[in-house]
C-alpha cells in the first residue's frame, strides 16, 4: 500500500516514519517521491536498505546532500549504476568517504571523468590502494602537489609516462628524494624546463646517476635552479656528456664549488 502513495502524500511523512518503517514497505516506495531533505534525513540503516533501483532513481541534487555515512552505505553494484550526472554531483567530501573497495569497483571512465574538485577529495590512503588500472586512468593534472607528495613510491611506480609529464612543477618540487629517485630515466627525460627548474636540491643530490644523466641539455639543464646546483654531487657531474656539460648557464656555473667546478672542467676539456 506505501508505493500507492502519491507524492503530496509521502512529502507529509516524517524522518521518523521514513526511518521506523519496515524494508519491505521502505523498498517499495518511490524514492522519486521523496525531498531532498527526507532523502538526507534517512538513517545510514534506512539508507542502506534501499534498493539499487532506488538510488539510481535519487536526483543530483539529492545526491549531493547525502552525508559521508549514507554515502559509505553504497554497494560497488549501486556506484557503478550511478548516471553521469549524480556522479557528477558528489562532493570532494563524499567521494573522500568512498571505502577503498568501492572506490577501486568504480570504472575507469568514472575514475576518469571525476572533477578536480572530486580528485581533491581523496585520501592518501585511497589514492595509495587504487588498483593499477584505476591508477592509470587517472588525470594526475587534478592531484594536487599535496597529494603527489603522498603518494608511495609503489603508486608512483605505477602511474605511466604520461601522467608523470601533466605534473605541475608545484608537484615536482614536492617530490620526496625517495620519489624522485623512482621516476623511470625515460621520465627524467621527459622534463620540461619548468618541472626541471622546479626541482630541489636534495633531489638533485639524491637523484641516481642514471636519472641525471637522463636529463636533457636543450631544456632541463639549463633551467635548473641556481639554489638547486649545490645539490649537484661531482659523481653527476663526471657522468654527463660534454654536450650537458656544455649546457650549464653561467649564473649555475657561478653558483658551483670549486670540486663542482674541477668536475665540469674536466668533463668539457
Amino acid at each position: 500500500q506505501i508505493a500507492a502513495l502519491s507524492s503530496t502524500q509521502v512529502h507529509g511523512l516524517t524522518t521518523t516514519q521514513l526511518n521506523g518503517i519496515s524494508t519491505t514497505n521502505l523498498d517499495s516506495l518511490s524514492v522519486a517521491n521523496l525531498t531532498t531533505t527526507q532523502v538526507a534525513g534517512l538513517t545510514t540503516t534506512a539508507f542502506g536498505a534501499l534498493t539499487a533501483t532506488q538510488i539510481s532513481n535519487l536526483t543530483a541534487t539529492e545526491v549531493a546532500r547525502l552525508s559521508s555515512s549514507q554515502i559509505g552505505q553504497l554497494t560497488t553494484t549501486e556506484l557503478h549504476n550511478l548516471s553521469t550526472t549524480q556522479a557528477n554531483a558528489l562532493t570532494a567530501t563524499q567521494v573522500g568517504a568512498l571505502t577503498t573497495t568501492v572506490l577501486n569497483n568504480l570504472t575507469t571512465t568514472q575514475i576518469a571523468a571525476l572533477s578536480t574538485t572530486q580528485v581533491g577529495g581523496l585520501t592518501s590512503t585511497q589514492l595509495n590502494n587504487l588498483t593499477t588500472t584505476n591508477l592509470d586512468s587517472l588525470v594526475t593534472s587534478k592531484l594536487t602537489s599535496t597529494q603527489v607528495a603522498g603518494l608511495t613510491t609503489t603508486a608512483l611506480g605505477n602511474l605511466t609516462a604520461a601522467q608523470v609529464h601533466i605534473f605541475s612543477a608545484a608537484d615536482f618540487g614536492a617530490m620526496s628524494t625517495s620519489q624522485i629517485n623512482k621516476l623511470t630515466t625515460t621520465e627524467m627525460a621527459a622534463l620540461t624546463a619548468a618541472q626541471a627548474g622546479a626541482l630541489t636540491s636534495d633531489q638533485i643530490n639524491a637523484m641516481s646517476t642514471g636519472n641525471f644523466d637522463a636529463l636533457t641539455s636543450t631544456t632541463a639543464i639549463p633551467a635548473l635552479g641556481i639554489a638547486a646546483i649545490p645539490g649537484l654531487t661531482t659523481t653527476e657531474i663526471s657522468s654527463l656528456t660534454t654536450t650537458q656539460g656544455n649546457a650549464f648557464t653561467p649564473a649555475q656555473i657561478e653558483a658551483m664549488s670549486i670540486a663542482q667546478l674541477d668536475a665540469l672542467v674536466t668533463l668539457v676539456a
